[in-house]
């Protein structure tokens, strides 16, 4: 088997606002980072996963993992979905290649069939997941 021992790359912090999960990332991020977002995050689902909830994933930088970690992003959010996940709003800032990390992250939504947005501020992301939610 093949053994990674490699630091995080890229940063992350979790938060949750009402029945809102709040992501913010840092790109471009590894393996390990996601391996790391995949073990946190489990605490503040539980927070919320009494009712529906719905997540706004704020993202900077290059916003991009590596196929592995992708898969696994993917997996997570299934996860998620039985635990409640309703929907999720993406917001972009300072991101380097927009259109780029557009079709990367919507093919994870996708394929994790979860609803999903892209916008240009957290209020507009805010305002469509109180939509979703109610």
């Amino acid at each position: 088997m093949n053994q990674r021992n490699f630091p995080v790359h890229g940063n992350l912090k979790l938060s949750t606002q009402d029945q809102i999960l709040v992501i913010e990332g840092h790109g471009p991020a590894n393996l390990e980072m996601v391996l790391l977002y995949q073990k946190e995050v489990m605490a503040y689902r539980q927070k919320i996963m009494h009712s529906p909830w719905a997540s706004i994933v704020l993202l900077s930088g290059e916003p991009l993992v590596p196929p592995e970690a992708k898969l696994i992003f993917v997996e997570t959010i299934k996860q998620a979905k039985i635990m409640g996940l309703k929907a999720t709003a993406v917001v972009l800032i300072d991101v380097e290649y927009i259109s780029t990390v557009k079709q990367f992250w919507s093919e994870i939504y996708t394929q994790s069939d979860i609803s999903h947005g892209f916008f240009e501020s957290e209020q507009e992301a805010l305002s469509w997941l109180n939509t979703k939610l109610g």
